[in-house]
């Protein structure tokens, strides 16, 4: 068994919806996406654009919380896909798992340093 399954998209489909569960992470092998989030009256706000070995999804692996953002390709896309229960059952030393616990712990830790302490927030 493989651990990650390749799949194509087509130009402008999601792939990503905010407000749904997620149980899989992903690779961009070719392509680009954008990763956006509507507000409640419908407005854009672009997150980022995403490209070739950006990894997106990828909280999902290790939580059951529903989606923040939309991802959508931007071109026909070839995505490498990671579910949560593959995932769960790999070794730490997995060559994927550790990539994308890298990639997981880069982000936790840019999240935490954009976090202004309690004290500041006035």
């Amino acid at each position: 068994m493989g651990v990650f399954t390749k799949r194509d998209i087509p130009k402008g489909k999601y792939i990503i919806r905010q407000g749904t569960h997620g149980t899989s992470a992903f690779i961009i092998e070719r392509g680009s996406v954008e990763v956006f989030q509507l507000d409640a009256d419908g407005n854009k706000k672009e997150l980022a654009i995403l490209k070739e070995q950006d990894v997106f999804g990828e909280m999902a692996l290790i939580s059951d919380c529903v989606r923040t953002a939309n991802v959508r390709a931007l071109e026909d896309c070839t995505l490498s896909i990671l579910t949560q229960e593959v995932y769960r059952k790999l070794p730490p030393d997995n060559p994927g798992i550790r990539r994308i616990r890298s990639i997981m712990a880069t982000r936790l830790m840019e999240m935490k340093s954009r976090k202004k302490p309690a004290e500041e927030e006035e």
